[in-house]
Parts: structure tokens; sequence; C-alpha cells
């Protein structure tokens, strides 16, 4: 901690006058992907004010952190083992209901950009887009405002959108969720290993989607799914 001596106008000395230092912005980065991980380091290295605190795929382990230290913002991919974005979204506000969040993903920007809005986070950049927006997102989060770009707003506006509105509203996050398990080939065993559920759960939840949609066989909900890019 450094000090500076203020001289008055009358020659004599103030007291010393501590510097204030300003407390660095801890960042959170979850991804699955290690590499990942590592260029969202990189490329946030250009803001000497950013301070990467925990990199980690594991939603536990950022719990543990967050009942410990407080954090500024998490940049977390959508999809993460153990959970889905928006249902760890929740968890993480009930311990720190001040934390920011910017999602990634890299499915469909309509869909998911528009559950990023309703489920209360502050950002969405697609991993399609360029790098340089994740930083753009950071910067605008961390000012105060959120960043969900002007073309993914007008595009969930758009007729394409409006008719996947229903999906959106009907489907629960955990539902889209495991259905995007189910049309990647998952069993429910699979699929309940990997959320921690029991294989019961997860059949409730294979019967609601299939009833909610109207749909009657895998082949059915892979066109859904393909049809409104949820894979």
């Amino acid at each position: 901690m450094y000090q500076s001596t203020i001289y008055r106008p009358n020659g004599k000395l103030s007291a010393p006058m501590r510097l204030v230092t300003m407390k660095p912005t801890s960042v959170i980065i979850m991804d699955t992907h290690p590499i990942i991980r590592m260029s969202i380091e990189v490329l946030l290295q250009k803001n000497s004010e950013l301070q990467i605190v925990l990199k980690t795929d594991d939603y536990r382990i950022t719990i543990d952190y967050l009942r410990t230290r407080p954090v500024d913002l998490i940049i977390m991919d959508i999809d993460l083992p153990g959970t889905d974005g928006f249902t760890f979204l929740k968890r993480i506000k009930q311990i720190q209901s001040t934390v920011k969040v910017l999602f990634l993903s890299s499915k469909s920007e309509c869909f998911y950009a528009g559950r990023a809005i309703q489920a209360g986070a502050n950002g969405f950049v697609s991993k399609c887009n360029d790098q340089n927006d994740i930083f753009h997102a950071v910067q605008m989060i961390l000012s105060g405002y959120t960043f969900f770009p002007s073309e993914t707003l007008n595009y969930i506006k758009s007729n394409k959108c409006s008719t996947n509105s229903s999906t959106v509203t009907v489907l629960s996050n955990r539902e889209v969720t495991i259905l995007r398990y189910l049309v990647s080939g998952l069993s429910n065993k699979e699929i309940a290993d990997k959320l921690l559920l029991s294989n019961k759960t997860v059949s409730a939840h294979k019967s609601n989607i299939y009833g909610k949609l109207g749909l009657h066989s895998i082949v059915e909900l892979i066109d859904y799914a393909k049809l409104y890019e949820l894979i």
C-alpha cells in the first residue's frame, strides 16, 4: 500500500492520505472443454482489472466457492455436466444475488438467448460468433448493462422465433435438457446419471415431453429438435 503526503497552501503538512487500491473484478469461467476455458481466460487478460478466480466444469466446485467468497461475474456454457445452466442460475442467485451471469452456447441463438433473457441472465453470446463478442459482453455487463446483441433480439422477434415460442413456454428448462440428451441417443439411465436424478424421474420427464409436444416416437422427437435447432 502506497502513501501520499499532501502539502497545504500554508506550507504545513497534512496527514498522510492512503491511496485506495481498486479491488479486481472476480470472474469464474465454466465450460466443459478446458481449451475453451483457457481461451476465455487469455481473452480477458486484455483487461488487467479482471481476475480469473476459478475455471471449472463442475457446478459443485463453483457452489462451494460461492459460499465462501464473493464473485462479480460467472461466464458459463448453458450445457454443464450434472445440471443445465438455467437451473444452475437460480441456485447461484440463491447464494449470491448480485453476481452477474453471462451465458455461452453453440446451440440455437434464437432459442437459448430467449431463455437466457427469461431466466434473468445478464447476457448471452453464441460460440459461433467472433470471440471478441465475449470480451465486449463482459465489459458491458460489468458496466451495468445487459448484452443481448440487437441481431439476436430481432431474430427472437422474427416469425421463426414466434413459431418456436410454444417450445419456449411449454417445456421446462429441465425438460429441454432431457430432450437434448434423448435425441443424442442417451438412455434413461445415462441421463439420470448425468443429471443426478432417478430413472423414475427421467421417465416422468420423458413422458411429459412427448405429451406436451404431441409426439409419439424418438424419430419424431429428433425431427422436432432439428426443426427448432435444439441440436
